[in-house]
Formats: structure tokens, sequence, C-alpha cells
């Protein structure tokens, strides 16, 4: 899917607006786990060579998108992090995330295996046969902290501070919201 990011920061605007954090603890609690997934999009983005080579070293040889699932895990923490005594609004922003999220990261995932596949015919399909699509693979895990796997031109190349950046105002609005209840 062409438009996932600007579908995702729709939704994720959408979510902010009709949401009304009052936990402190599911606050903190859903920050531990949007740490999670910014940290495995942090690694994916320090390994993965775009359009250029079939990435399946480090954090790739545990699950083929690494990327997605750091953001599904931080939409995750988000949701928790969102938690309201006002059931009505807490189940229009799971509503929400339930249903953009899964179906935009299926699309952007189908499309790109077909682009792959087509670019790097039985290396992908050797890829697809041992690794899998989402769920890390605990026993490859072992590959995924070999320091070598990772650098920092890449890192950079790929941009990934954008999206730490976009995940710190997140953030900063999340508490906001529920510092002063709005």
């Amino acid at each position: 899917m062409k438009k996932r990011i600007a579908v995702s920061n729709i939704a994720v605007l959408i979510i902010l607006a009709v949401s009304k954090p009052d936990s402190r603890f599911f606050f903190f609690a859903g920050l531990l786990i949007v740490l999670l997934g910014e940290a495995i999009r942090l690694a994916a983005s320090a390994t993965i060579v775009k359009s250029k080579t079939l990435t399946v070293k480090g954090i790739y040889s545990v699950c083929r998108n690494p990327l997605y699932l750091g953001t599904l895990i931080m939409v995750f923490g988000m949701g928790i992090q969102l938690y309201s005594s006002d059931k009505m609004r807490l189940a229009l922003t799971w509503l929400i995330i339930l249903a953009v999220f899964p179906y935009v990261y299926y699309k952007t995932i189908k499309a790109e295996e077909e682009f792959l596949l087509s670019a790097y015919k039985q290396d992908f399909e050797n890829y697809l046969k041992n690794t899998p699509c989402l769920i890390p693979d605990l026993s490859a895990v072992k590959n995924a902290f070999d320091p070598s796997n990772y650098d920092i031109s890449v890192f950079k190349k790929n941009k990934e501070y954008r999206g730490l950046a976009g995940m710190i105002l997140i953030e900063a609005l999340i508490a906001l919201k529920l510092i002063y209840g709005f």
C-alpha cells in the first residue's frame, strides 16, 4: 500500500483526537511496549539496504518484516497508553487500531513480497520458506545480536530518525493529554 504512512498518520491523529487517557499506570506500561517497538525499528533500519539487496541478516533473520513488527508493537503500546475509564472512547480507540493497522500492513507486506519475489526470485522464495513474516523465530534470535549486522551509515540513509522524532512527538501528545485531561 503506497499510502501507508499517510493512512497511518491520519489514523493516529484520529485516535489521539478521540482518546482521553486517564491512567498513569497504563501510560508507563504502554510506553515500555512502545520503546520495544521503536528498538526493533531502529535495529531494522540499521540493517536493511533498500532496493539494492535482499536483507536477510541481523533482525531480518528473525522475521521478514521487523520494521512493520516494530510499528505494530508501537501501535499496540500506544493503545495501552490511551486507556480510558470512558469505555466508549476506549472501544473507539481500539476499533480504529484494529481496523486500520492490520489492513494497511497486510496490504503493504503482500505488495512488497510480490516486488521482492520478482526482484530476487529463488533467494526470496527460500527466505519466505525459512523466515516468518511477523512473528519472530526465537531460535534465530542469536543472529539478531551480532553487531556486525548493523551499520550507522545505513541507519542514516534510511532516515529512521524521522520515525523516532514522530514517536517522541506522539508520546509527548499522549503525556499532555493524560496530564491535562484533554
